[in-house]
């Protein structure tokens, strides 16, 4: 199955803008799926978002975005900062491939500024196509290696994740987290980063992939573009017949015991 990351640069606060380029990408590409960075829909901006609610989306509001979905058949996971009755949700929704909303994963570990505009999600969302089941997460949700273990004890393949690492510290995480999740959970491990400056920050690209031994298969380049990745189930099964990480977890670590 084929996974498109679409390492496209968001108009500050330009929702239509960025929802009409998205579908442009989405007819060219009519891959099995299309994903979109973190908060795509009007960039990365939880200061903005705050002060301009018509930034935060209902599921009903990806008009030509869904259009484009069901024209090419394709699954798109679009970063949003979806409405809700309480705080927006930052968000991946999921589009099927006949442009309805299949689904809506929100993120779960909020950063700095996040935490005063977001609510945060408290569930997993995983994407069953053809065969491959893809396990989604955004950004700084990658540092936590709970969320791509339970992915990957729910028979995941691949986890996902939408992402916005500015330039900085960040960047040294940022190459830490997603090959240490792959290898330690044998499943293919995506981000689709964002790229370009949005509200004073630098955003490095580099989306990328890694096998389900934690080896590099792909990384892209600091500006816009699109790259894309082969998941393969069976080459999930073929490397745990020798890394056994899920199956030798000792149920012993769950105890500590102290001397002083």
């Amino acid at each position: 199955m084929k996974i498109a990351l679409g390492q496209l640069a968001s108009r500050p606060g330009d929702v239509g803008t960025n929802l009409k380029r998205a579908a442009g990408l989405v007819r060219d590409l009519k891959t099995d799926v299309l994903a979109l960075p973190e908060l795509f829909t009007c960039g990365y901006d939880p200061e903005g978002i705050a002060a301009n609610p018509a930034w935060s989306l209902s599921t009903q509001d990806f008009g030509p975005l869904a259009e484009a979905a069901a024209e090419a058949r394709t699954w798109v996971l679009a970063g949003a900062s979806v409405a809700t009755e309480g705080k927006p949700r930052n968000a991946i929704v999921v589009l099927g491939p006949d442009g309805a909303v299949r689904g809506r994963y929100d993120k779960n570990h909020l950063w700095g500024r996040e935490k005063q505009v977001f609510e945060a999600g408290s569930g997993l969302l995983m994407l069953d196509v053809g065969g491959v089941s893809i396990g989604l997460g955004v950004c700084y949700d990658a540092g936590f290696p709970e969320l791509s273990r339970a992915y990957a004890r729910a028979g995941a393949h691949a986890v996902l994740f939408c992402s916005a690492f500015a330039t900085g510290p960040t960047e040294h995480r940022y190459r830490v987290y997603h090959p240490a999740r792959a290898l330690e959970n044998t499943v293919y491990t995506l981000v689709v980063n964002a790229v370009g400056e949005l509200a004073g920050e630098r955003y490095f690209g580099e989306s990328g992939a890694w096998s389900p031994a934690g080896q590099p298969l792909i990384t892209a380049g600091r500006r816009e573009g699109v790259s894309i990745v082969d998941i393969s189930a069976a080459e999930v099964a073929r490397t745990r017949e020798h890394l056994t990480y899920l199956t030798d977890l000792s149920p012993g670590v769950d105890h500590v015991a102290r001397v002083s």
